[in-house]
């Protein structure tokens, strides 16, 4: 479903600029699932990423607010240390300072959303669900000065710091992660993906898109795990360059139709194999997408994708024949509840009709303490691997999704 180009952009952990200090912001919940009347810790991180160094004020106090579908309250969220602290943060480095906050015994259940305005960034945001089954969160210490006020990470150690210039804000999913199983051969199916942003394009804003290029890998395989020797049966590498505009983020309470941005790609795609069985080709697309309804609770994303096939087709002739110039993918669901995935081609001339339905279910365990799905995949249509794009085929598969 990150098929959706990353356009739909819903997470734990929501970052705010610095107008001028370039200082980036972010609010984290380290226990996502809570009970009525619990005290949880919340972080407030503030990462410098400018050549110098910068201070940064850290309030004692933070006021917030919480929301959910029902109710809206106003919160506030108390550090230990009552004072307030203005940290110099090296570049490349970060500080990180804890609050508390206390979820009152009759917060409403259901996934709720944590606002905390600052004084000179706005307001972050991040995301937590009021669970009367959750279990009961780990006591927070009071003892005052057993830690301190704010840690400040990166300053003497260069190698973290590096490795954290490269990797924050940077690395992101693409498309779906999963692993499923079925009752006929090649029987498994995975496939995982991220992107990384090379380049940022100035700054987003409330009135203003994010523009970025990205390098996305993606790689998909078929395995015929119930064979002799459960040799795979092909397996599809896909890199691309990805320039990617996403709209200002929307309020995802109010209004009822919402554009979420676009996406432009140079795409090569290869199973890694020579001779007679060497399958490649490249490809340029565009895609965008469409929110209809409250992007809080149910809705519908339409995400059509148009696209060109560059160079030669020698290894794959009449391919377009069987996947066309385009597809259409369609996803009703809710953002903390099931999602059905539908997305279709057709051939060049409309006669060799593809369709793949991905049917998540949000699962949680405390076995796996971030985002799980159950999935059910049905395929019917032509190509579900690039070996046999000629061959048409249908199957069903289940397992679990990490990415839908």
């Amino acid at each position: 479903m990150h098929v959706l180009l990353g356009l739909l952009a819903i997470g734990n952990a929501t970052e705010s600029h610095g107008a001028e200090s370039e200082v980036l912001y972010s609010l984290h919940v380290p226990i996502a699932r809570v009970a009525p009347g619990s005290r949880i810790e919340v972080q407030l991180a503030a990462l410098n990423r400018g050549p110098g160094d910068v201070a940064v004020a850290f309030p004692p106090t933070l006021t917030g607010q919480l929301r959910n579908t029902t109710e809206q309250a106003t919160v506030e969220l108390r550090a230990e240390d009552a004072t307030g602290t203005q940290p110099r943060i090296a570049a490349g480095s970060f500080a990180v300072r804890s609050y508390i906050l206390e979820i009152t015994q009759s917060a409403a259940p259901g996934l709720t959303t944590l606002d905390v305005s600052l004084a000179d960034a706005g307001v972050v945001r991040s995301a937590l669900e009021v669970d009367a089954t959750a279990p009961s969160a780990p006591r927070i210490a009071t003892t005052r000065g057993a830690q301190r006020p704010v840690a400040i990470l990166g300053r003497s150690q260069p190698a973290a710091a590096a490795l954290r210039q490269t990797f924050i804000n940077r690395l992101d999913t693409h498309e779906p992660i999963y692993f499923i199983y079925g009752p006929d051969a090649p029987a498994a199916k995975f496939q995982f993906s991220f992107k990384y942003k090379l380049l940022e394009f100035g700054k987003g804003g409330p009135q203003r898109m994010t523009r970025t290029l990205q390098f996305g890998f993606t790689q998909r395989s078929l395995w015929d795990i119930d064979a002799d020797s459960s040799p795979f049966y092909d397996t599809s590498y896909m890199p691309e360059i990805i320039y990617q505009a996403l709209a200002p983020e929307p309020d995802r309470s109010d209004g009822w139709l919402t554009w979420l941005g676009w996406q432009a790609a140079y795409k090569h795609e290869s199973n890694g194999r020579d001779g007679p069985i060497s399958r490649s080709l490249n490809v340029v697309y565009v895609r965008s997408g469409l929110a209809l309804g409250r992007l809080d609770g149910w809705h519908l994303i339409v995400a059509p994708e148009l696209f060109a096939y560059v160079g030669t087709l020698g290894n794959n002739p009449g391919i377009d024949d069987y996947r066309g110039y385009g597809r259409l993918q369609l996803v009703l669901g809710r953002t903390d509840g099931p999602a059905l995935a539908v997305t279709t081609w057709a051939g060049k001339n409309f006669d060799h009709a593809s369709v793949q339905l991905d049917l998540t279910m949000p699962v949680r365990t405390r076995l796996l303490n971030f985002g799980t799905y159950f999935l059910v995949q049905y395929f019917n249509g032509y190509g579900e691997s690039l070996l046999s794009y000629r061959t048409k085929s249908e199957t069903v598969r289940a397992g679990i999704s990490f990415v839908r």
